[in-house]
């Protein structure tokens, strides 16, 4: 099930009450605070997004050429 095929399930609603109250947190953090701490969260994102990609995906003859280069994250 895909977050556009669910109109009427409870984790829709979930994530609908996650964002409001995102918002409204934001609103009270001072501006200095603000754009680090939604860095922060984008470069968590992205990391948990590769970390759980790389453990799910099946191992390809191709794939080994990949893992030789390395990738460096860096966080501020």
């Amino acid at each position: 099930m895909t977050a556009r095929a669910c109109d009427e399930c409870p984790v829709k609603e979930l994530q609908k009450i996650q964002q409001l109250l995102e918002k409204r947190a934001l609103a009270r953090i001072p501006e200095e605070v603000r754009e680090p701490l939604l860095e922060a969260k984008k470069q968590m994102r992205l990391a948990v997004r590769g970390f759980v990609g790389y453990a799910l995906r099946e191992e390809n003859p191709g794939d080994k050429k990949c893992l030789a280069k390395s990738r460096h994250i860096k966080l501020e």
